[in-house]
């Protein structure tokens, strides 16, 4: 295995300038940088990410911790984390905590144990606790689609009463009237925040018996979804259309729809919400409220790595907009 020196003698510069080109620490003239680079090439030479991470105190490893991994919310959410944090020329440790606690707690520890320069956090329902502890370690960490209020840390938000509201509003405006909801568990604050801007519609609108079912303690999956609407067309009167709160059980409404005969959006409109990949090649297109998934990802890295090492920067607070994305799955009621 080819050493420091080794490099330095073929570079033609000292030890001391392949250090500064490896740990990207003090002035080096460009020339002087492709020299040792072209010879660490050359001789295919790796320095220990060790021994780096023992003198500048940072392992270049970020926590990400998600609530489900195989959500496609969340896994775009990963994706655009994981992108930014390689461009950044840091590596990720890609946590999924299943909407459990317990396991939450159990990858902080191993994250706490790894040494991590800060963790982006989506918490579950239950995550002050473990919140804190990262505090206490002097972790960084940034907060990402859910907040936990109380907590001193920079946040990156999405303003989803606001696009549960406006999506309400486009539904009304097409002249539906009954207008069933389809939820999750509203300890996660971004739903709780949707729910109460369908309600503030509707409300508005003079409309206050409007059916709902309200999935608690459950992870999103296409069945939830799907379940949810077979009780919600059984209903008197039946719904004119159906608003699923995540695109994920959007998809499970649109199966139920078509089991029972409706054409979607002749008989029953269908409306989403996040504006994952499968929103544009549902069968008919959905009509969602878009989150700029990347985008937040992207930015909660950005805000992170600007925090490590400078603990005596503010924190930055971030409510972003979502978008009305009008597809082919809603209509005027016949």
């Amino acid at each position: 295995m080819p050493t420091i020196r080794e490099v330095a003698d073929q570079a033609r510069v000292s030890v001391a300038t392949v250090s500064r080109v490896i740990n990207k620490s003090g002035y080096v003239s460009i020339d002087l940088q492709e020299r040792v680079e072209n010879a660490m090439r050359s001789l295919n030479y790796h320095p220990s990410a060790l021994a780096r991470s023992l003198r500048r105190q940072e392992t270049q490893t970020i926590g990400v911790l998600v609530p489900q991994l195989n959500h496609p919310f969340f896994s775009t959410l990963a994706y655009a984390i994981e992108k930014t944090l390689f461009d950044a020329e840091y590596r990720a440790f890609m946590c999924s905590a299943e909407e459990d606690p317990l396991r939450e707690c159990a990858y902080i520890d191993m994250l706490l144990r790894q040494r991590v320069d800060g963790v982006i956090l989506v918490p579950t329902g239950q995550s002050a606790s473990n919140l804190g502890r990262l505090i206490e370690q002097g972790v960084p960490v940034v907060l990402v689609d859910r907040d936990v209020p109380g907590f001193n840390v920079s946040r990156v938000l999405c303003n989803n009463e606001r696009g549960a509201y406006e999506a309400t509003r486009h539904l009304l405006a097409l002249g539906h009237r009954h207008i069933g909801m389809i939820g999750g568990p509203e300890y996660s604050p971004p739903m709780r925040a949707r729910v109460n801007g369908v309600r503030a519609a509707l409300a508005e609108a003079g409309i206050h018996d409007t059916p709902q079912v309200l999935v608690p303690h459950t992870l999103y999956h296409v069945e939830t979804g799907y379940n949810a609407a077979m009780q919600l067309l059984k209903a008197e009167p039946l719904p004119t259309a159906i608003f699923a709160l995540t695109d994920v059980m959007a998809m499970g409404v649109l199966r139920a729809a078509n089991e029972l005969g409706l054409r979607v959006p002749e008989q029953l409109s269908v409306m989403g919400f996040d504006d994952t990949p499968m929103a544009a090649y549902s069968i008919p297109e959905l009509t969602t409220v878009r989150q700029p998934i990347f985008e937040m990802g992207q930015l909660a890295t950005r805000v992170l790595l600007e925090r490590i090492g400078h603990a005596e920067l503010p924190v930055a607070q971030y409510m972003l907009d979502t978008c009305l994305i009008e597809r082919a799955s809603t209509a005027p009621p016949a």
